[in-house]
């Protein structure tokens, strides 16, 4: 969600992405199979977002409201 979101790939390391393709397709069965398309889509991902810009993406992940009472 927050790749499509930013439309960066920041977040999402290339090496974790195929790392999780390839011990998915090399563990090829019926729960592995989705492992392998969730990969195939990752990949897919991270090569559609790969060239969009980091200033797009600086966004805080995490907000937090609690000092806004105090200061």
């Amino acid at each position: 969600n927050l790749i499509i979101r930013t439309k960066s790939v920041e977040f999402m390391p290339f090496y974790l992405s195929l790392s999780t393709f390839l011990m998915s397709v090399s563990f090829f069965a019926i729960p592995n199979g989705v492992g392998t398309l969730l990969g195939i889509v990752q990949l897919l991902l991270y090569f559609y977002y790969k060239g969009g810009s980091v200033e797009d993406s600086l966004e805080p992940m995490v907000v937090s409201y609690a000092l806004d009472g105090i200061l």
